[in-house]
């Protein structure tokens, strides 16, 4: 009887070792699979990572460069801006020296005469005083027949009468009232200013066509 419980304790001994060891077996394989699994799942996760980095570098590529093509468009269109102003400012200058040609021509003292009956038109006749540069008051300008003309056009008996103040400008001439309240500049840098937005225009229109 002994023997018999001593034969049968060893043989449970041994089925429990062989149940040990097949747990044992079973637990090494869940454990490899499991980490198998998640390496797996690491490397689609790194996988994924990598992709949305590519993806956002590329996102921040695509507008780094378009900021760039934007930028490059708008210098560019600065500078073609810049040169047309260049252009026309040239036009502009080429035409000041045009008119100050013209006061070293004999034509000058009959436009200068016309543009001092249009001051006086404009300003309706009466006592007009005329103010011109130092060069200009000695030109022998037919007062008595501007002051007519004027007379004429406005219907308002004129007397136009040089006055001794004198002004810095290139040609042209100042009408004003003599009491000093309303003042006409037709002088040609005033006259150039008045008009320069409609001519810059008309160059622009001539050159950029």
């Amino acid at each position: 009887m002994k023997l018999e419980t001593q034969r049968i304790t060893e043989q449970i001994l041994i089925d429990a070792r062989e149940d040990a060891k097949s747990i044992i077996l079973e637990a090494r394989k869940s454990a490899e699979m499991m980490i198998e699994k998640q390496r797996e799942l690491g490397r689609q996760k790194a996988a994924e990572r990598v992709s949305s980095i590519l993806n956002k570098a590329k996102n921040e590529a695509d507008l780094v460069r378009g900021m760039v093509f934007t930028d490059i468009r708008k210098k560019a269109g600065w500078m073609v801006l810049s040169e047309k102003q260049r252009l026309i400012a040239n036009v502009i200058d080429a035409a000041k020296s045009r008119l100050e040609d013209l006061t070293k021509t004999d034509k000058y003292a009959s436009e200068l005469e016309r543009i001092i009956v249009d001051g006086g038109i404009a300003l309706g006749g009466g006592r007009l005083q005329v103010l011109l540069n130092k060069r200009d008051s000695a030109l022998p300008l037919k007062l008595d027949a501007m002051s007519k003309a004027v007379s004429e056009k406005t219907g308002h008996k004129t007397e136009l009468a040089l006055c001794k103040e004198r002004i810095d400008a290139s040609g042209g001439a100042v009408v004003k009232t003599a009491d000093g309240k309303i003042v006409l500049d037709n002088t040609f840098e005033a006259m150039l200013k008045r008009r320069e937005k409609e001519l810059r225009l008309k160059i622009a229109r001539i050159l950029f066509k």
